[in-house]
């Protein structure tokens, strides 16, 4: 019974470490990919020639920017490791 039991929790342990390492990544690639986004519509402004087209490259940039830094603020410290 302790050996079923035991087998049991650890099964779950090793579930809660992959899912664990999972979102650690998801977070990583979040960020990434917001800063992808970023320099994506920085590289638009530098290429617009109307003004119309740059004022918006500089908006599409700023809400890029103001996503990647919110994830890096919510994402700093909360994910902490029980071992």
């Amino acid at each position: 019974v302790f050996r079923v039991s035991w087998l049991k929790a650890k099964a779950r342990y090793d579930r809660w470490n992959e899912e664990f390492q999972m979102v650690q990544a998801e977070m990583f690639w979040t960020t990434l990919w917001f800063k992808h986004q970023e320099d994506e519509w920085e590289r638009r402004f530098t290429q617009a020639i109307e003004p119309g087209h740059c004022a918006y490259a500089t908006k599409q940039q700023n809400i890029w920017e103001k996503f990647r830094k919110k994830a890096e603020e919510s994402f700093q410290g909360n994910m902490t490791r029980i071992e």
